[in-house]
């Protein structure tokens, strides 16, 4: 047989059991809520963060522009704000300097080479050092002054000088020759060219504007095509829209006498 104090801590004990369960129930309560206020969050986030063309409806369906006559001056007024507000909401989010952000760099072998120049002008440029010019102290013979203290080395160098000058002399006369003897034709060839560019540039424009014309006249037919079926509709619309007018009409009628009648009834 028990005694009455193990009868006692018997029951604390169950009571204790309880008391455990109790609190793991309202933890698992606690966690589960706060669970459902995180997913919450995260939805308002993505809510939040979506863009305004985002939040039309199958939006993601519109993949061209449709075929437009005119436009009014509201519409106009309607889109510049839109864009307006789209420019601000890029603007807050600084999306416009951080839009390459989320793409990885591109390759470049010019660039990964050490010996490249496109690599050493882009350092140059980053470093905002001015460039080299080019140097024609080589060429200035007139302020040469003929000293006869130089050494060997110098008058090597001097001699040096003087010879590449005589050089591009001489280049510079067997150019201005062949230009004069040759200058008419090549002249000619030149302008042929260039004509050339005119008429493939012209035919190209002319190429582009019948593309967009057919664009346009394809848009225009298929919307055109559709016309007859808007009308129908919208004549079976009007067409209702007059019967439950007679009908409101009619129920109107019915209700004013249907009210004459009580009120007579209530008077006889």
């Amino acid at each position: 047989m028990k005694t009455q104090e193990e009868l006692v801590n018997e029951d604390d004990g169950g009571k204790n059991v309880l008391v455990k369960l109790n609190n793991n129930s309202e933890i698992n309560n606690n966690n589960q809520i706060n669970d459902s206020i995180e997913k919450n969050d995260s939805i308002e986030k993505k809510k939040k963060k979506k863009k305004l063309y985002e939040l039309i409806e199958l939006h993601n369906l519109v993949n061209a522009l449709p075929y437009i006559d005119a436009y009014d001056n509201e519409l106009k007024q309607e889109a510049t704000k839109m864009i307006e507000e789209e420019m601000e909401l890029m603007n807050k989010k600084k999306e416009i300097k951080d839009y390459l952000k989320q793409l990885p760099m591109p390759t470049c072998n010019y660039i990964n080479n050490d010996k490249s120049i496109i690599r050493s002008e882009l350092k140059r440029c980053e470093e905002k050092h001015k460039m080299n010019l080019l140097n024609f102290e080589c060429y200035n013979i007139e302020n040469d002054i003929i000293d006869s203290n130089k050494t060997y080395e110098e008058w090597i160098k001097t001699l040096k000088k003087h010879e590449i000058v005589l050089e591009n002399v001489h280049n510079a006369l067997i150019n201005i020759e062949l230009m004069n003897k040759y200058k008419d034709v090549i002249w000619s060839e030149h302008m042929k060219t260039f004509k050339h560019i005119d008429i493939n540039l012209k035919n190209s424009i002319e190429t582009v504007k019948e593309n967009i014309d057919n664009i346009n006249k394809k848009r225009k037919l298929h919307q055109l095509s559709y016309v007859n079926e808007l009308n129908a509709l919208q004549n079976e619309k009007n067409n209702y829209k007059k019967r439950n007018d007679v009908v409101m009409q009619e129920i109107k009628k019915l209700v004013s006498e249907n009210m004459l009648t009580k009120y007579k009834q209530n008077i006889i």
